[in-house]
């Protein structure tokens, strides 16, 4: 997006609109819509540096190293393997070559890597391994005695009290004892989930039932749980099941079969599927924790399982292509998604989109941008009533400035807000009012843009992002400014270390004349934003005003090469603009 000229009300860069409402599908209960951009990264292929890709000895080390700085696990496995080759009896170094292996999805190099450690130097996640491929073999005894190991090394943690309940049941253990057991050590909706599995996997629907039920009342936006569940209810249950996790979680709502009838009865669990059940709950609880990389190795430690349940068969595969994507493996993430893509349940669908999504981010021309913002609308509108297509299709053609398609679209995603007030619901009619005035700002719309932001403002007072861009309308447009300036003090208290917000307030100064304490706010801006050239622009005309032009050319220097080396600007005037002031001044 580009900010026209100072005279006109329209357009706003886009780090004035901050991040308008693309759908990543990151963890939110299990997965749910953030209001954060895909990161380019990861649309883009990485590859090793020339000089070390065959490295070995150190310079495999050093490959190895740089791959785990950059958290490209790709690089990270082939160079410390590389250095394992020449230094195979460095048993630090083969616990990391394991891992690096298990987190670039050489699933069975790093089981055999594994199984070359000592006792005394296998990890939580060797051990880990070994369980899973024991119970793959269908070797109980063995799994129980990896499990025994892996519970003494690792801290006390619920996916052990529900592995060892899973054994137990195929060990024929008492199932109540058990199902109690999981509960105790996993006291919410995931304990009561695994507890249902095993009355399942006891042929015990009617127990089941019930268990399951508890979990949604718990967490109506567990998917795991309504999924499990939604087979053992009657139709019309069914539906209304249907629109409550719809509500609750958009973003996995295409995922949920929601067919007018009876879906058929599930088929009782095996071990091997309980495994990765126990596996995939684990490893989406840790990357809510914001731990990506032992999530992926765990998700794919379950490759090694023969999964046959209907409900894991997608799901395995759909979680490890969202954290390839998350973890820098475009490679990989691309693959699994383009083989997902294939089904025609919503599991293709949302792969389709994330595709799409992946191809916009690595689109060099407005022909290719256009093309995608086309796509992800005409997927939406396969999918009327699913928001996350249209929020996809929205910041798609945001980016590729298509502003009155997505207004349209803005307004459409309104209509699907559920209509049963609810505490999030302010918000989430806020996130669209603010997306559907910026669109119409950019669109040179300025009453319906004023209207729209004003009426994010109404419902979320604390919205900084409309604040901002309200107040930097006014100003722009250098009216109502004393109450422009209101807005962006707002913005700034609640958001102080953002460089856009506080650039705004101190170019409100500047409009009004107080060059004085707009060089203080922009002279912040520039700290927390030193590379953007619209604000060194903005402090270079403060500098001159000040008198300082020698200061001021310098900064219009910088941003001019900033500008000319590919960092956003404002409009397509920006960069003739500063080459005007550096010659002649303000």
């Amino acid at each position: 997006m580009s900010r026209k000229a100072a005279s006109t009300i329209c357009c706003v860069n886009p780090k004035r609109a901050m991040q308008i409402l693309l759908p990543l599908m990151l963890l939110g209960g299990m997965v749910g819509l953030a209001l954060q951009p895909a990161p380019a990264a990861l649309a883009r292929p990485v590859t090793p540096a020339p000089s070390l890709a065959a490295g070995q000895g150190l310079g495999g080390y050093l490959q190895g190293v740089m791959g785990l700085l950059t958290a490209d696990s790709a690089m990270a496995h082939q160079g410390l393997v590389g250095a394992l080759s020449a230094d195979p009896d460095n048993l630090n170094l083969r616990q990391r070559s394991m891992e690096a292996a298990l987190a670039a999805g050489e699933t069975a190099e790093a089981l055999r890597l594994a199984n070359t450690l000592p006792p005394a130097n296998l990890t939580v996640m060797a051990r880990l391994l070994q369980f899973t491929a024991a119970v793959a073999q269908h070797d109980v005894g063995q799994a129980r005695r990896h499990l025994r190991g892996l519970t003494a090394a690792a801290p006390p943690l619920p996916v052990l009290a529900v592995l060892d309940a899973y054994l137990g049941v195929a060990e024929d253990h008492r199932l109540n004892t058990l199902a109690a057991a999981v509960q105790l050590a996993h006291p919410n909706w995931g304990g009561q989930w695994h507890a249902a599995r095993l009355h399942l996997a006891q042929h015990d629907t009617a127990g089941a039932r019930a268990l399951l039920l508890k979990a949604v009342e718990t967490n109506p936006g567990a998917y795991l749980a309504v999924a499990q569940l939604q087979p053992l209810l009657e139709p019309a249950a069914q539906t209304a099941q249907c629109a409550s996790f719809a509500s609750s979680s958009p973003a996995l709502a295409p995922l949920l079969p929601c067919p007018p009838g009876v879906i058929a009865l599930p088929q009782a669990p095996t071990l091997t599927d309980n495994t990765a059940a126990a596996l995939l709950e684990f490893a989406l609880q840790i990357w809510a924790e914001g731990a990506a990389e032992p999530a992926q190795q765990i998700m794919n430690i379950t490759t090694l399982l023969p999964v046959q349940e209907p409900l894991l068969v997608p799901l395995l595969p759909y979680y490890r292509a969202l954290l390839a994507d998350s973890t820098n493996q475009p490679a990989r993430a691309h693959l699994l998604l383009q083989q997902l893509a294939q089904r025609p349940d919503g599991f293709g669908a949302l792969a389709d989109m994330r595709l799409n999504e992946l191809r916009a981010a690595s689109a060099t021309t407005p022909r290719a941008r256009a093309a995608a913002a086309a796509y992800g609308r005409n997927l939406a509108a396969q999918h009327p009533g699913q928001a996350v297509f249209w929020q996809s299709a929205l910041q798609l053609s945001l980016a590729a400035e298509e502003f009155l398609p997505a207004v349209k679209i803005t307004t459409h995603l309104l209509t699907l807000l559920p209509s049963t007030p609810s505490t999030t619901l302010p918000q989430r009619q806020a996130n669209l009012y603010f997306a559907r005035g910026a669109a119409y700002a950019q669109a040179d719309k300025p009453t319906l843009a004023e209207a729209d932001l004003q009426r994010a403002i109404e419902l979320n007072p604390a919205h900084a992002d409309a604040l901002n861009y309200l107040g930097f309308l006014w100003v722009e447009a250098k009216r109502n400014l004393p109450a422009a300036t209101e807005l962006l003090k707002r913005a700034h208290l609640l958001a102080p270390s953002n460089g856009a917000i506080t650039d705004s307030l101190g170019w409100a100064y500047f409009q009004q004349g107080d060059e004085d304490t707009a060089k203080t706010y922009l002279e912040l801006a520039v700290q927390q934003e030193p590379e953007s050239p619209e604000i060194l622009s903005h402090l270079g005309d403060t500098y001159w005003r000040l008198g300082k032009q020698a200061e001021a050319r310098k900064l219009w220097q910088q941003a001019l090469e900033l500008a000319t080396q590919g960092a956003s600007v404002p409009n397509k005037n920006f960069i003739p603009m500063l080459r005007r002031k550096t010659k002649q001044g303000l």
